[in-house]
């Protein structure tokens, strides 16, 4: 059996060979705010703890590993720990943590833990870490991180959610840099902002092709066609495997039909899909059908959109679900040869929309794709890729209240309370 302080002493000296292929790789937009965080500990000497939960695959680890030699330039009391590798080696993260503070001793640790979720105490570790050390703590996690975390934890934490890339954040990665409009030009029918967004993205229809299919995660920007889907399958695979056992106690069979219920839920016709037909063609529980569905959200693998209407109509209804990352969809579809770009559209305009307000959806034939609550305004938004006239959006309004529609489609064009917005300048904006 491995010893701790062995163990320690040799991740120590090992980690920088462990990073270095983090080294050459340009850095997420987030990285900017977490070195801040370090530079303020280092020179104020004021402890916090920063939990960063996300999806799998938003390149946390390599984050880690880049603030690592951040900190390293700066200090030698830093350490990585994986908490996964201290389970499988039998330690618990309370124990590496505190023989690391017996066997260093630092004077300004900066303590950067990965995936900690996979410590069954790993809040009450964090919890007594901020309170009893004068530390700084940069702590990874699955999105369920969320519902396992105590109040008192809450209360201390700054939360810094780890998303998949916009479009934006996509062509930083690859070498390109584009000043980002921002999405205030679209719902404040900025025609100058938009008109420069649109001007600044007008050759790169192709490239956000690309972008919809592969580059919503920074862990396939290195791979192509077969071999980055194979990847993106496997990590799909993962969270089914690995990440929904953390919500409840799945059996086996379960966790196999939940990677079917993915397939469904990536298809063109999901749309159609209730949970009442998902349960039919799963041959499962309704029940359990809609506990895996709330697994996924937790994850943070889908969004749910609720439908419009009173409470009551809300649960009637089974909400709309979305990919946070096209990418995962792609994958899945891959393996039928049947990737759509229009579905993949919407998961971005999704996950774009999802934080700026309310974000619902209008059931029935005809109905809108979203409806968003934004800053006491309703809008009104359809997309496609092919999308040239308002008739659609200007029905939707009627039925819905809304003071405002968007066409997210081929075209530009603005009017007084209407605006058409090619997709790939939409993708541009952020």
């Amino acid at each position: 059996m491995v010893e701790l302080t062995d163990y320690l002493l040799k991740l120590s000296a090992e980690l920088p060979s462990r990073f270095d292929y983090a080294r050459g790789l340009r850095k997420r937009f987030l990285f900017e705010k977490l070195s801040g965080l370090v530079d303020d500990y280092i020179e104020s000497e004021s402890p916090k703890t920063v939990l960063l939960p996300g999806l799998r695959g938003t390149g946390k680890t390599t984050l880690l590993g880049q603030l690592y030699f951040h900190t390293l330039s700066k200090t030698s009391d830093v350490i990585y720990i994986s908490a996964d590798e201290a389970h499988l080696l039998g330690f618990s993260l309370h124990e590496v943590i505190e023989r690391y503070f017996d066997v260093f001793r630092p004077k300004r640790p900066v303590l950067l833990l990965d995936e900690v979720q996979y410590d069954p105490n790993w809040d009450l570790t964090l919890k007594v870490l901020h309170d009893r050390r004068k530390a700084l703590v940069i702590a990874t996690g699955s999105s369920a991180l969320k519902l396992k975390e105590s109040p008192d934890l809450a209360r201390r934490a700054i939360h810094v959610e780890v998303k998949p890339l916009s479009f934006i954040e996509y062509f930083h990665l690859i070498g390109e840099d584009i000043e980002p409009v921002g999405l205030d030009a679209l719902f404040e029918f900025d025609v100058d902002g938009l008109e420069r967004a649109l001007s600044r993205t007008v050759h790169f229809a192709k490239t956000a092709e690309k972008y919809l299919e592969l580059g919503s995660l920074p862990l396939s920007l290195e791979l192509d066609g077969r071999e980055a889907y194979e990847s993106l399958f496997s990590l799909v695979e993962r969270i089914v495997y690995r990440d929904l056992p953390e919500f409840r106690n799945f059996d086996a069979s379960t966790l196999d039909s939940a990677l079917r219920l993915l397939t469904i839920i990536a298809g063109p016709k999901a749309e159609r899909f209730s949970y009442e037909k998902l349960s039919k063609a799963l041959g499962i529980s309704k029940s359990t059908v809609m506990e895996l569905v709330r697994a996924f959200i937790a994850s943070g693998l889908l969004i749910e959109i609720p439908s419009i209407g009173s409470l009551s109509k809300k649960i009637r209804r089974s909400p709309k679900l979305k990919f946070s990352a096209p990418s995962m969809r792609a994958a899945l579809l891959s393996k039928f040869e049947v990737v759509e770009l229009a579905s993949l559209l919407e998961d971005m305009v999704a996950l774009y929309l999802s934080g700026e307000g309310l974000l619902e959806y209008e059931p029935g034939k005809g109905g809108a794709d979203f409806v968003l609550t934004r800053k006491g305004k309703r809008y009104v938004v359809e997309v496609g890729l092919g999308k040239e006239d308002y008739a659609q959006v200007r029905r939707s309004m009627e039925r819905t209240g809304a003071e405002f529609g968007i066409v997210i489609g081929r075209e530009f064009d603005a009017r007084e309370n209407l605006l058409m917005i090619p997709w790939w300048a939409f993708l541009g904006l952020v």
